[in-house]
């Protein structure tokens, strides 16, 4: 995936995520019981480098990585980014009850499972767990944290299917469980998770057909990610339904069959399906009609059709259809796009590259055609 598409990606997403920067503390407020916690905490991890800024001689509201409410009562814990950080997660967390948001984010050295007492954290909204070595089975004991909309418990070692229980947390807004080593199918239990926005299962063991739920019942998704899964069959024709999505990726699984034709209908900002077995004519997902498309990505497939006749959408910024079948020449539109941007290698096109002297120094994304001429190559006859 270029630059370009990660740019467009998180200018997407930017508006659906929280600050978890915390900055400009409130000094003074942190009561003398939680600011003991915290320092139990420091000290169970060897005193870090990382948790320097946690001293005992200042007010803990203003260590980074802590908020506190006008109470005193810590009410954020986010320690991120940190080689430093060894072994389990703190036994003693729970003596904090007015937590709303915990975050142990790029921890790579924490291990063990999620303690139990984490469930004692009612009022959570937000909790993360994520690029840590926690393994085992997700918790049932999450449950008990009904007030969570946000929960991130992705790039871990967790293990086992997705569990049904999950179902019962009504309010969760986001959901990922990507990077982990969860196997099995999606339960049709998360249909019972009607608010939430964004579902993002990718990089994982998964397998089965995408379930038709997803369409009927998350009527609010925005973002669907189910890449680099082993999800077989075609993509369902339901997931038109989701009037609100805005990201669908696919990348990286079994799936066959025909594109379907709601996926040009102008609602989608960006669509990754490459590395399956898509076959048949995509050409409907590039004309100007699909008129928010941003990016689009569809490489390494079956996709045969012509690309002479397609008018490109004026907001599309970026596309990567290289290995496929895909013949004809390159749409006009094609030059106004940036060379970073795009690959249309290994496939079957022909004649001039549109405004070829901008694609001069790019030969590989028009590598392996039948006869494409100008630009990088030989000027066209």
């Amino acid at each position: 995936m270029t630059h370009n598409y990660v740019i467009v990606s998180l200018l997407l997403l930017l508006p659906l995520f929280v600050d978890i920067s915390h900055s400009q503390p409130t000094p003074d407020l942190c009561l003398a019981h939680d600011k003991n916690v915290l320092l139990r905490i420091k000290k169970h991890f060897g005193n870090p480098p990382s948790l320097s800024s946690w001293d005992p001689n200042t007010d803990c509201a203003g260590w980074n990585g802590i908020r506190c409410n006008n109470q005193g009562h810590v009410e954020v814990v986010l320690i991120t980014d940190a080689d430093d950080i060894h072994g389990l997660i703190p036994p003693f967390l729970d003596q904090l009850p007015y937590l709303t948001e915990l975050y142990f984010d790029k921890l790579p050295n924490l291990s063990g499972p999620i303690p139990t007492y984490i469930g004692k954290l009612t009022n959570l909204t937000i909790l993360t767990i994520s690029g840590t070595n926690i393994a085992g089975p997700i918790p049932e004991f999450l449950i008990k944290l009904t007030n969570l909309n946000q929960l991130f418990l992705y790039s871990n070692k967790f293990t086992g299917t997705i569990p049904n229980f999950l179902s019962r947390l009504k309010k969760l807004i986001f959901l990922d469980l990507s990077s982990n080593l969860l196997t099995g199918q999606i339960p049709v239990a998360l249909s019972k998770l009607t608010n939430v926005k964004v579902l993002t299962l990718s990089s994982n063991k998964l397998s089965g057909h995408i379930p038709d739920f997803i369409g009927n019942q998350l009527k609010n998704l925005q973002v669907l990610e189910l890449d680099f899964n082993s999800f077989s069959g075609t993509i369902p024709t339901s997931l038109g339904l989701l009037l609100n999505l805005q990201k669908i990726s696919l990348v990286g699984n079994q799936l066959s069959g025909t594109i379907p034709k709601w996926m040009g209908r102008g609602n989608l900002n960006l669509i990754y399906l490459g590395q399956n077995k898509l076959t048949g004519d995509a050409s409907f997902l590039f004309e100007k009609t699909n008129t928010n498309i941003l990016s689009l990505e569809v490489a390494h497939n079956l996709l045969k059709f012509d690309f002479t006749k397609v008018d490109l959408a004026p907001s599309l910024l970026g596309m990567n259809i290289s290995h496929n079948m895909i013949y004809g020449s390159l749409p006009k539109r094609f030059g106004l796009l940036r060379p970073d941007s795009i690959d249309v290698s290994y496939n079957q096109l022909c004649g001039p590259i549109p405004n070829g002297r901008r694609f001069k120094r790019v030969p590989d994304i028009f590598a392996h055609n039948k006869c494409l001429c100008g630009g990088p190559f030989p000027s066209c006859k």
